[in-house]
C-alpha cells in the first residue's frame, strides 16, 4: 500500500505558499484603508483563531464544542504575564502559547481517544469549567465578571519602539505576528505530518492500518491548534487592553464554528474569510438594527445553503469544474 507520505501535493502552489495565502495576506496588508482599523484588527485575530480552530476540524477531523478555552486562557495568560510580571509583549505572546499548549496537552490526554460528539462534548464541558473558573474561584487573578484590567500601557521595544495603544502600529503589529502564524500553519500543513493528518479525517481506520499512530497524530493536532488559538487570545487582550470574560464563553466557540464553516472548512484560508464577511455584516448591519443576529442569521443560512462547501470552498469547486470542461 502507498505510504501517506508519497501523497503527491496539491496542485496551484507557488514557492513553499499557497497562492491564496498570498493573495489574503496582501488583502489584509491593505484592509485597514478600506474599513476601519478596530475592525480589520479583529478580523486579523479572529482570522488565526479560525485557522488554529480549523485545524482541528477542518484538517483533521476532530470536532470541539469548546475551543474557546485555548482562546480565553491564552487571552489571561497574555494579560496576567504583562500585569503581574511586567513582562514584554513579545514574551507574553509566548507565555500564551506555553500556557494554551500545556492545557491542550491535558485535555487532550484525557479525552482525545474518545470520538465525535464525545469528544465535542467534553471540550465544552472543559471550556465551561474555566469560564466559571475565571468568573469566581480565581476572581482576585482574573477580575471576574469585569475581566482582567489595569493592564500597563503597551509598547514594544524592540526591534523598535511602537506605540501599540494607536490604531495603525497595532494592527501592523497584530499583521506581523497573524502573518507569521499563517505561514507556520500552512508549513505544518504541507508537510508529512499535515498529510496524515488530512489522512485521519478521510478515513482514520486506514491511517490506523497503515501502521500510524493515530492517537498521537490527533494530540498533536490538538495542542498545536490550542497553542495557536491561545497566541490569537493573547494579541485580543492587547488588542482591548484587557482581558474579557467573555473569550471563555461558550459562544465564542459557537461563533468561530460558524464562521469556519462559512468559509469553508476543507480549505486552508477559507476560514479567515468566513471570519472577514461575518465580522463584516456583523459590524454593518448593527448600525442599524439591535437585531442584527436575525438578520446575520439568515444571510448566514443562505449562504450555507448556496455554498455548501463554504465560500471559499464552492468557489474553487466551481472553478475546477469549468476548467474541466474546457
Amino acid at each position: 500500500m502507498e505510504k501517506l507520505t508519497d501523497i503527491k501535493r496539491e496542485k496551484g502552489k507557488v514557492g513553499f505558499v499557497d497562492k491564496s495565502v498570498w493573495i489574503t495576506l496582501l488583502i489584509l496588508l491593505v484592509l485597514p484603508f478600506l474599513i476601519s482599523k478596530p475592525l480589520a484588527t479583529e478580523i486579523l485575530i479572529y482570522g488565526l483563531f479560525a485557522l488554529a480552530f480549523n485545524l482541528l476540524l477542518g484538517h483533521t477531523g476532530v470536532l470541539s464544542f469548546g475551543h474557546a478555552a485555548y482562546f480565553g486562557v491564552g487571552a489571561y495568560a497574555g494579560g496576567m504575564a504583562l500585569r503581574y510580571f511586567h513582562v514584554s509583549v513579545w514574551t507574553s505572546l509566548v507565555v500564551a502559547m506555553v500556557v494554551t499548549a500545556l492545557v491542550a496537552a491535558g485535555i487532550g490526554a484525557l479525552a482525545i481517544k474518545k470520538k465525535g460528539v464525545y469528544f465535542a462534548m467534553i471540550s465544552l464541558a472543559f471550556a465551561q469549567m474555566f469560564y466559571f473558573m475565571a468568573l469566581s474561584p480565581f476572581r482576585k487573578w482574573t477580575g471576574g465578571e469585569d475581566g482582567l484590567k489595569f493592564i500597563p500601557i503597551l509598547k514594544l521595544e524592540f526591534p523598535f519602539p511602537v506605540d501599540l495603544t494607536s490604531a495603525l502600529p497595532l494592527y501592523y503589529f497584530t499583521f506581523f505576528v497573524v502573518g507569521l502564524a499563517i505561514i507556520a500553519l500552512w508549513r505544518i500543513l504541507d508537510s508529512p505530518f499535515g498529510r496524515v493528518l488530512k489522512a485521519i479525517r478521510e478515513n482514520e481506520v486506514r491511517t490506523r492500518a497503515t501502521g500510524y499512530n493515530v492517537n498521537r497524530a490527533k494530540f498533536l493536532s490538538l495542542v498545536i491548534s490550542g497553542s495557536f488559538s491561545g497566541l490569537a487570545g493573547a494579541l485580543f487582550t492587547i488588542y482591548l487592553g484587557y482581558g474579557s470574560l467573555m473569550t471563555l464563553f461558550w459562544m465564542t466557540s459557537g461563533s468561530i464554528l460558524m464562521m469556519t464553516l462559512l468559509g469553508g472548512m476543507h480549505t486552508f484560508i477559507g476560514p479567515v474569510v468566513g471570519v472577514g464577511v461575518f465580522m463584516y455584516l456583523q459590524n454593518t448591519i448593527s448600525v442599524y438594527t439591535d437585531r442584527w443576529q436575525l438578520f446575520v442569521g439568515a444571510l448566514f443560512v443562505a449562504l450555507v445553503l448556496f455554498f455548501p462547501d463554504g465560500l471559499v470552498g464552492t468557489i474553487k469547486m466551481k472553478y475546477r469544474e469549468r476548467k474541466s470542461r474546457a
